[in-house]
């Protein structure tokens, strides 16, 4: 502990409340673990085999490959580093605040606004803060995320199966099977969580804790000492099946292009960029979530996973413009001339890709009404900031009742307007605008209206008092649930040729446009009341990059 002092990872004071907390230190070896940590993978062995296959002769030739591999990755550790900074003992927060009347020579609040400022940065400043007084650390301070001891590398199993076929001389048609199943993604294993107060109160029936161990007393793991405690786990996994059509053209005669078609579905459970969290069940009520890990992680996080669009069509080609010696216009051009209209190429590429956007979580009163999705055929307007914005209504999310078609008093729009007379909300909150019913438990001389539009209930504790809260059992059944968004499409283009002047200079002259047609786009942004915006555009604005490079 010493050593460890010695290298600034931690102060005395600081350890010590900890102790006195019951936070206990060992080595390593106490712990029974190896000395860094973590043990790697030792199995990464990566077999690939392939094959290929010419059936027919001639014009009903076709060519059949495919392939299998097993591939290894180490994930980079950046998000697991970023964490590590935060464990306890090695990371905390002194300050000296005058104004704070803890630490006020006078113990009244505000101090540097009735005397001059006793310490000036660079004169005195040095050792103004403390470090041999350790303030506001109480149980649940602590926190920490920790290496699982087995630590194997990401593994991915790889198949394709392709067809191809020869149109014409230059052009090749190929239909592609591929799939791929990636293992030991990474998570976090969060097993200390604190149980909600919604489930707190159905479980147990009594008030939240109060007093010294208030933020300890309902942790899963530990009632005394930690808070956060996170695992670093290899436990995710990823699938993904699909299927992709591409048409090529070989570059002759002044033109070449690709254009592909994928279509596919990815699933799973952690990320390389986004660790996915397994958490304790009692953040849930009893019997709705499985209590295995393995049976909870899929429960909660096998997912789709929408950074990567069930349709994709991509496109690519360059061309030989008309102009110059030996083209259709100026072929006779020889010389200068030459030089200036001749050689030009034009090159691009483009995409087309589909989006998904999440179905809202808050609302928890399901009217049975189906959800509908409209896309583009219902253009409304929303006024509800006193300035209206075009959109449509995407799907049948929740439009209070007071805002549909609304207008103030002066007949000004204040709501969502042009919504059909056949709109039914999928959803509403437990008490939607309006609602005369009152819920159970709740007090004989409430005010319903004052909760209008929120998802309150009223428990009756043991005690015989009675809890108002939001209603929140921890698992909503559209979780994890997508619907198709806008479909976002982009083209880039270049303009470019090489002027060679003798044998040793080249001139390479470039016209970039990205976002060539200046295609707006609408932003993936659906509101839970299901509208979406068109007042933004989701693409960047046209831009043009002129440049010119010289090679000898």
């Amino acid at each position: 502990i010493e050593k460890f002092y010695a290298l600034g990872n931690s102060a005395p004071s600081l350890v010590t409340r900890l102790q006195q907390l019951g936070l206990q230190m060992q080595s390593y070896q106490d712990a029974g673990q190896p000395s860094n940590f973590a043990t790697a993978g030792k199995r990464d062995f990566g077999p690939r085999a392939g094959f290929a296959y010419r059936a027919g002769d001639g014009r009903k030739s076709f060519v059949i490959r495919g392939g299998y591999s097993v591939s290894f990755f180490p994930i980079p550790l950046f998000t697991f580093v970023d964490r590590m900074f935060t464990n306890t003992p090695t990371m905390a927060t002194f300050n000296v605040n005058l104004n704070d009347s803890a630490q006020s020579p006078d113990g009244i609040p505000n101090y540097l606004l009735r005397a001059a400022p006793p310490i000036v940065m660079g004169v005195n400043s040095k050792n103004a803060v403390n470090l041999s007084i350790a303030q506001g650390i109480n149980p649940g301070s602590a926190a920490t995320s920790y290496f699982a001891k087995e630590q194997p590398d990401a593994r991915v199993h790889s198949w394709n199966l392709t067809l191809e076929k020869d149109v014409t001389a230059n052009i090749v048609a190929r239909g592609r099977y591929l799939g791929n199943h990636t293992g030991h993604l990474e998570q976090y294993y969060e097993y200390n969580g604190s149980t909600p107060d919604y489930v707190w109160y159905m479980t147990t029936g009594e008030p939240t804790p109060t007093g010294l161990y208030s933020g300890v007393a309902r942790r899963a793991f530990d009632q005394k000492v930690w808070g956060t405690i996170r695992e670093y786990r290899k436990t995710g996994w990823s699938n993904f099946n699909g299927m992709e059509f591409e048409l090529e053209r070989r570059y002759s005669k002044g033109v070449g292009f690709q254009l592909s078609y994928v279509v596919g579905n990815t699933l799973g459970a952690g990320a390389t960029w986004s660790p996915g969290v397994i958490p304790a069940t009692n953040q849930f009520l009893p019997g709705s979530a499985p209590a295995g890990y393995n049976e909870l992680n899929r429960f909660l996080n096998y997912q789709r996973d929408t950074e990567v669009p069930k349709h994709r069509v991509r496109w690519n080609w360059i061309a030989d413009l008309p102009f110059g010696k030996g083209k259709p216009m100026g072929g006779n051009a020889g010389g200068i001339l030459d030089k200036f209209i001749g050689g030009w190429q034009i090159a691009g590429m483009g995409n087309l890709r589909s989006n998904y956007f999440s179905l809202p979580t808050g609302n928890w009163n399901f009217t049975g009404q189906k959800v509908e999705l409209y896309g583009y055929q219902c253009p409304i307007r929303n006024c509800t900031s006193g300035a209206c914005q075009p959109g449509y209504l995407w799907w049948n999310g929740y439009i209070p009742p007071n805002q549909i078609n609304s207008v103030d008093a002066t007949g000004k729009p204040n709501g969502y307007m042009g919504v059909p007379a056949n709109y039914r909300p999928a959803v509403t909150p437990l008490i939607p605008w309006g609602s005369t019913a009152m819920p159970a438990n709740a007090p004989a001389n409430t005010n319903l209206s004052q909760y209008w539009d929120t998802n309150n209930v009223w428990i009756k504790l043991k005690n015989g008092n009675v809890q108002r809260i939001g209603y929140n059992p921890g698992l909503h059944p559209w979780r994890n649930q997508y619907l198709p968004g806008i479909r976002q499409w982009g083209l880039d283009a270049s303009l470019f040729k090489n002027v060679r002047f003798g044998e040793r200079l080249n001139v390479r002259l470039n016209a970039d446009f990205f976002n060539v047609l200046n295609a707006p786009g609408n932003p993936n942004s659906i509101g839970g009341e299901g509208f979406l915006a068109t007042r933004t555009s989701g693409n960047a604005a046209r831009t043009l990059q002129m440049g010119a490079r010289i090679t000898w």
